[in-house]
């Protein structure tokens, strides 16, 4: 039986990557445009395409299953 300390990792370290990943595939506009500026001044926003946008939420699900998976089986594997 491994110390609380270690199972703590193993069921921390899952979750935030899951919560990371949900907000990725909650919020793929914010998290990924970038504001620029040129020398003049003058700013521009720069967006990914949908198709980006459409994949970053597909993925960050995937994510975000495998590793509310690896949450359960943390708890099959090391009791």
């Amino acid at each position: 039986m491994l110390p609380a300390p270690f199972r703590l990792f193993f069921v921390a370290v899952p979750l935030l990557v899951a919560a990371g990943a949900l907000a990725m595939a909650a919020f793929p506009r914010k998290l990924t445009a970038w504001q620029t500026r040129s020398p003049d001044g003058s700013t521009q926003r720069i967006e990914p395409s949908d198709t980006r946008i459409l994949a970053m939420r597909a993925m960050g699900v995937v994510v975000a299953a495998l590793a509310l998976l690896m949450v359960v089986a943390n708890f099959a594997f090391i009791p």
